[in-house]
């Protein structure tokens, strides 16, 4: 993610920094604490630097890491498993996890069904899957949409997008791919009520037109709780 949109915390060292937007992690960690007990075993998948598994770690919890690239990995608190989330993976993590997490991730990968399936493999009866990214169908992205016809976070401007980011998640799909994969949502929030991440005349017009638009609104990035049924 572009440098201009990624999260800012200083009590977080240099090579440790969040690849999200600013206060995705608070927004997640308050909802993971409504759902899961601090001693739990949780799986971080597409750990990046391990910013997130060491906020786990903080928390109480007993962490896995899963990351693709070993070298971009830098917590040295969690256990890291190399796993490369396109690809059937959950035979490579040793037994069950009461959660998962995975944060701006979907958005990357080839397949959301074959990870929501893989994912489901790996969770305790009950267990919690954690997951958020980008959204889609906030005002902004409703606007720019109408205006160009491409998706917001999903566009060709690498000063506003990413490349990477190949999987759109649509809320009514993703609720089809939910229970195909033998999961309950129990959960769906944002990171905060609004957008931030949109340009100074955006943020006005999405002030202005927002309260005439029906359907989903919200922040920047979805934060879905997914239980294992």
């Amino acid at each position: 993610m572009h440098a201009s949109i990624q999260e800012k915390n200083e009590a977080v060292p240099a090579d440790l920094q969040a690849r999200t937007i600013d206060g995705l992690h608070e927004g997640l960690i308050s909802v993971l604490r409504r759902h899961l007990p601090a001693s739990g075993r949780v799986a971080d998948l597409g750990a990046g630097t391990g910013a997130w598994a060491a906020r786990l770690k903080a928390l109480g919890h007993q962490v896995v890491a899963v990351e693709r690239d070993a070298d971009s990995y830098r917590f040295s608190g969690a256990e890291l498993v190399v796993a490369d989330l396109n690809e059937p993976f959950a035979a490579k993590l040793s037994g069950r996890f009461a959660a998962l997490t995975s944060v701006e991730v979907i958005e990357h990968l080839e397949n959301p069904r074959a990870f929501l399936r893989e994912c489901h493999k790996l969770l305790e009866p009950g267990g919690f899957l954690f997951l958020t990214t980008p959204n889609i169908e906030n005002v902004p992205a409703r606007l720019q949409y109408l205006a160009t016809g491409s998706l917001r976070m999903f566009g060709k401007d690498p000063r506003f997008n990413d490349p990477t980011h190949i999987t759109p998640i649509h809320t009514h799909m993703f609720e089809r791919m939910v229970r195909d994969t033998g999961f309950v949502q129990v959960e769906h929030t944002f990171n905060r009520r609004e957008p931030s991440v949109t340009r100074l005349p955006n943020r006005l017009l999405t002030r202005l037109v927002g309260p005439l638009l029906r359907g989903l609104k919200g922040g920047d990035c979805h934060i879905f709780v997914l239980r294992r049924s």
